[in-house]
């Protein structure tokens, strides 16, 4: 099992909207969200929201068999949900996740008692 992490920006004033999808995909569409990793082979997403002087982001951490491919295989996605899915995140956070993640982020520990 392999596990990845990212983080990405919620560009300003957009926090709500994050929000909102957040909870509409926990919720109302959370079978087609668990439906949509199952066919890329994830087998964890969780995401989290962090509000910071900086500014606001998105966390997300994936894990599965083969975390590289599943990326790869949801970026190519152009299931329904998927579209949707990385149309909404793009307008919120103006990040294109229809293009695979380019730079994979540097494991600075991992500590696992």
């Amino acid at each position: 099992m392999e596990s990845f992490a990212l983080s990405f920006p919620i560009l300003p004033g957009k926090l709500e909207e994050a929000k909102a999808f957040a909870a509409e995909v926990a919720g109302p569409r959370a079978g087609e969200m668990e439906e949509s990793r199952r066919s890329v082979g994830a087998t964890r997403e969780t995401v989290w929201i962090q509000q910071t002087p900086m500014g606001d982001v998105g966390i997300v951490l994936i894990e599965g068999e083969d975390v590289a491919a599943a990326n790869r295989r949801f970026a190519q996605s152009q299931a329904p949900f998927d579209v949707w899915f990385k149309q909404t995140v793009e307008s919120f956070s103006g990040v294109d996740f229809g293009q695979p993640v380019p730079v994979w982020p540097e494991v600075a520990y991992d500590c696992r008692p």
